[in-house]
């Protein structure tokens, strides 16, 4: 009986690291796509932010404003052409497709077409007041984006470049909310 039993145990003992192994193997493409559309998702709002500091051109702001939207806009060209290098480098990434649903497609470009009409309708106090709100909101979400494909990169380059990033993009995020918090707060 107690032959029987280690035979058991063994056996219990081998089927859940086979499962285990199965259980990884059928992850590790789906961690693989889940990286792709991580990057291409942070590379689809540095190339949005990298135009940023182009409102200065058609709306009068505060010094302090066009010097922060000038920051995010260097720090996202930068972060851009990273990605886009990083995109070369083995294993390639396309960094280009977000596979996202329609409705979330729709969604955002309904979000960008509001906000935009909301900038160019509004002059001073709140038009600053909405650009910092909503790049309160964009230095969020490329920290987030950066932390979150961090935990999943194995590419000890690329994990070090997201490190970077979430720390660039997090002392962004720090000067607006400073700024949001300084100068907006009614």
């Amino acid at each position: 009986m107690r032959g029987s039993m280690k035979h058991t145990a063994g056996l219990s003992i081998a089927l859940a690291a086979m499962w285990i192994v199965s259980a990884c193997a059928s992850l590790e493409p789906r961690a693989k796509e889940d990286l792709s559309e991580g990057y291409a998702l942070l590379h689809e709002l540095v190339s949005k932010e990298k135009q940023v500091s182009q409102l200065s051109l058609v709306k009068t702001i505060s010094p302090e404003l066009k010097s922060l939207l000038e920051r995010i806009s260097e720090t996202s060209t930068v972060t851009a052409k990273e990605l886009d290098t990083l995109a070369r480098v083995d294993p390639p990434l396309n960094v280009k497709a977000t596979h996202l649903p329609k409705l979330e497609r729709v969604a955002r470009e309904s979000i960008d077409n509001e906000m935009t009409k909301q900038m160019l309708r509004s002059t001073g106090v709140d038009l600053e007041f909405n650009m910092v709100s909503s790049q309160l909101a964009a230095m969020n979400y490329a920290v987030h984006l950066a932390r979150s494909l961090a935990v999943l990169e194995t590419n000890p380059r690329r994990k070090e470049f997201l490190r970077q990033t979430d720390r660039k993009f997090s002392d962004l995020h720090g000067q607006v909310y400073k700024m949001l918090f300084t100068r907006y707060q009614r």
